[in-house]
């Protein structure tokens, strides 16, 4: 289960740390692919309170993480 670590303000944009195990991230992959699949621009921004780019970039940097994952899962 998610558990927030902390909390910040920077630039008026509100930072959070959360720890999610790979579980949790690969669920939340999941359901942005299926936002980008299924919705138009329209949909995704009053769904995500944020434009398909933004959505794409997310998603994009969850592949990122656990691909680096997998590989040094690999490893050890």
């Amino acid at each position: 289960m998610a558990k927030s670590i902390s909390e910040q303000e920077v630039a008026s944009v509100r930072l959070l740390t959360l720890e999610l195990s790979e579980d949790e991230i690969t669920v939340l992959a999941a359901a942005l692919s299926t936002l980008l699949q299924e919705c138009d621009d329209r949909a995704i921004k009053a769904k995500a309170g944020a434009s398909r780019d933004e959505v794409e970039a997310i998603l994009q940097d969850l592949h990122t993480f656990l691909q680096q994952s997998s590989h040094q899962s690999m490893r050890g």
